[in-house]
């Protein structure tokens, strides 16, 4: 029977296919596998007939499935999220950072973080619920392909986990603009939300959901962490303020682990494994297009984590050496650090501060 649009001699060429995944994989069997999967599937005679940009742009759309409808949804919860923000920072924040007497510049800052903080550990719990629960993705992340198709239909509870997901990016970047403390990587940050709400839609819209709720699942821990970091921070930059200190140090020791743990180790394991190597020999009959492009996204956004973990372990260097003296965080104005440094002589809160701007940006 002729498929819909793989040429016989590509079907004749996965059958050929030598080797097989495997559901235990290590460092070097993704090293390997991917170097077997891309030279098979790159092979110049299985893309002789491929003509860029048309045949991308027909793969993409053959591939892409988003109703209008669901798109509304997602404007609801970025307009939902917004007013939740306000009313927290508003009704809980605010009373509460002038009851704790912090420093004018960190009574702005504090509720931001405050704010992402709950909502990274709201979505995370969800994330876990999900792969605990109602998913096996995580411990047997072979099954994603078994029922892939284009346009599949996406279960209700993993909708959601998306539309939170891509509602409160969309809100971050009108946040980005009126209601977060400004900083010197104001455009980055606002760029980093428009294409991570792209990422978003677009995995969404080609059905790589299950993909996407594993790539969620191993980067959102540590924002909870981070986050939770940079509030015991401003806590600690008050007067008497060592036993903050202390619990932002034991925050920071989480947040590198969990970086090491979760993006270093089971996002090249369980994502890109199953990513790059598992739909060679598992889904590539049923069409599994976009192979190239989303691979790449995420290869790059493993790049973005070992960028992030060399800062992270410069500062804990320079932490062990005791060469921190005092805070700086270079994304603030001149004015803002002089008022921020006062009084500041915690070596943990310096490397937290200056990790948190490089993870950042």
């Amino acid at each position: 029977m002729d498929h819909p649009y793989l040429t016989q001699e590509q079907l004749d060429e996965w059958k050929n296919l030598k080797g097989n995944f495997t559901t235990t994989p290590n460092y070097i069997d993704l090293i390997v596998g991917m170097w077997t999967a891309i030279s098979w599937y790159y092979k110049p005679h299985m893309w002789r007939d491929y003509k860029i940009p048309q045949s991308f742009i027909e793969d993409f759309t053959r591939h892409f499935y988003f109703p209008m409808n669901q798109i509304y949804y997602i404007i609801y919860i970025a307009i939902v999220v917004t007013i939740l923000r306000y009313l927290f920072e508003k009704y809980i924040c605010k009373p509460l950072v002038n009851w704790l007497a912090l420093k004018p510049v960190d009574k702005k800052k504090c509720p931001e973080s405050a704010w992402k903080c709950l909502f990274y550990t709201c979505t995370w719990s969800y994330c876990v619920y999900l792969l605990s629960y109602r998913y096996n993705y995580f411990h047997e992340p072979h099954l994603i392909w078994d029922d892939w198709s284009p346009g599949m239909d996406v279960p209700f509870d993993i909708q959601i986990m998306y539309f939170v997901q891509c509602g409160f990016y969309l809100h971050s970047i009108y946040g980005t603009l009126y209601m977060d403390y400004k900083r010197k990587d104001f455009y980055v940050m606002l760029l980093h939300h428009v294409l991570t709400m792209t990422l978003i839609f677009v995995s969404y819209a080609t059905r790589y959901h299950k993909i996407g709720l594993l790539v969620l699942f191993v980067h959102d821990i540590t924002d909870i962490w981070l986050e939770l970091t940079k509030v015991l921070h401003y806590l600690g930059s008050r007067e008497n303020g060592k036993l903050w200190e202390h619990a932002a140090s034991g925050c920071f020791i989480i947040f590198t682990f969990c970086w090491f743990l979760f993006r270093m180790y089971w996002y090249p394991i369980k994502v890109l494994y199953t990513a790059g190597v598992t739909p060679a020999y598992r889904a590539y009959d049923k069409g599994g297009g976009l192979y190239g492009f989303f691979n790449v996204l995420l290869w790059t956004l493993l790049g973005l984590n070992i960028y992030w973990l060399v800062f992270i372990l410069q500062f804990l260097f320079r932490v062990c050496i005791g060469s921190l003296s005092n805070l700086h965080d270079v994304r603030e104005d001149d004015d803002d650090n002089d008022e921020d440094t006062k009084s500041m002589s915690s070596t943990v809160n310096e490397a937290v501060s200056d990790v948190i701007d490089k993870k950042k940006i």
